[in-house]
């Protein structure tokens, strides 16, 4: 009867438990799957018997027993990513695929004797407060799409009729790696605008509140689950404006807030390079569309947004880039996370090379930016946005709603 009931309440848990570290408006979340997905066994704990209510066991083993890095890709996207430079993604074959899915990360442990179940406990802090709790009557558990550079605590208890066994605490952390999401096999070029450090290191783009990618008409209603229960997406801001919408609300549903426009994208007749004269009523309405889509990111009720065009790198790319850029990401960095559209099934389909597309449509707009002004990159970017017609109260709260101080 006992474990009768313990089952239903694991199913409930299991079932709602698609998220971890709700923090204001986004979701730090990992998706809790019932089969381990990796054969890494990154943790492996004994939990042994002692006599009392709850006992904390300081024998309790673990391997590896020190705080390791773990990262979140693998294959190649690991390789670009991790030995980032220019034009790197022209060396990798293309069969028209993403191949930037994110990399599970199982913990496993094991118990002097089998407890009646398990509670898995994990958190941001070291104390561990504001965890998330898992039930299980296995041995290990997995994780989807935890945030990229971060520290992560867990401990396990060990559930027994008249008594709790925890073990210590045990630490891992994330690569700084891009944070790549997997949606479903129609929607390409998924990822985290977020996680990158910003100015001296002090702050970190927010993850978990901006995504951006492809298009999103054929999506599967299992890719709506994700989008809706996993990420929480509340606005799809969709910066194509060409016709390729099939209506004038999301495909994601009534409910999700739907911002359309027709933005610019790197520089040119189509580009962000409006200067200061007169312009024709297309030029101005792509500097209108612009607008529009940086205005949304001041408001904090739009959070989490999918950002996204046709392939998720030429408009969204532009954008991504500006809002980065104010915020204070590194070049490297702005650079790796447009490159990596090039991994994607989306990205190549037009058949461009990187080295085209980065070392001409991206580093042109690159150096507009860098050039706009005489101050670092950040400062140029919030100049090249006040002339635009965005104010300062604005921009503070778009660095306001984005950015993080790094603990």
């Amino acid at each position: 009867m006992l474990k009768s009931k313990l089952i239903s309440s694991i199913v409930v848990v299991l079932l709602s438990c698609c998220t971890i570290f709700p923090m204001g408006c986004r979701k730090t979340y990992g998706t809790v799957t019932e089969q381990t997905k990796t054969n890494e066994l990154f943790s492996k704990v004994t939990i042994s018997q002692t006599n009392g209510d709850v006992q904390y066991m300081p024998t309790i083993t673990a391997s590896p027993s020190e705080k390791v890095e773990i990262p979140l890709l693998s294959g190649d996207i690991y390789t670009v990513c991790a030995n980032y430079e220019l034009y790197i993604t022209d060396d990798y074959k293309k069969d028209n695929t993403d191949i930037f899915a994110p990399t599970p990360i199982t913990i496993s442990w094991e118990s002097a004797e089998t407890p009646l179940y398990f509670v898995f406990d994990l958190s941001t802090n070291a104390d561990m407060s504001n965890s998330e709790s898992y039930v299980t009557f296995d041995n290990s558990i997995t994780f989807e799409y935890l945030f990229m550079g971060y520290d992560y605590y867990y401990q396990i208890q060990a559930k027994f009729e008249d008594r709790i066994v925890k073990s210590r605490v045990f630490e891992f952390s994330t690569s700084y790696l891009p944070r790549t999401i997997y949606v479903d096999d129609n929607v390409s070029n998924t990822r985290d605008w977020g996680g990158y450090l910003c100015g001296n290191g002090t702050m970190r783009v927010k993850q978990g509140i901006v995504y951006r990618g492809g298009a999103l008409e054929t999506i599967t209603a299992k890719g709506k689950d994700v989008m809706l229960n996993k990420l929480g997406i509340k606005t799809d801001l969709d910066v194509r404006g060409d016709g390729s919408a099939t209506s004038n609300r999301s495909p994601l549903g009534v409910n999700v807030n739907y911002i359309e426009t027709k933005g610019p994208y790197y520089l040119g007749t189509v580009g962000i390079d409006f200067g200061k004269g007169t312009l024709s009523d297309e030029r101005q309405a792509y500097k209108d569309a612009l607008i529009t889509e940086i205005k949304a990111f001041a408001n904090p009720d739009n959070f989490p947004i999918y950002v996204h065009c046709s392939l998720g790198r030429d408009r969204t790319g532009t954008l991504c880039f500006l809002i980065n850029a104010l915020l204070g990401v590194s070049e490297t960095d702005l650079y790796r996370d447009y490159e990596i559209s090039m991994m994607s099934a989306t990205g190549t389909k037009d058949g461009q090379t990187a080295k085209y597309m980065v070392g001409t449509a991206f580093k042109g707009l690159y150096n507009y930016i860098k050039r706009y002004s005489y101050k670092d990159l950040a400062g140029n970017a919030e100049k090249y946005l006040l002339d635009l017609g965005i104010t300062q109260e604005e921009i503070d709260a778009i660095k306001a709603n984005m950015l993080e101080e790094v603990e």
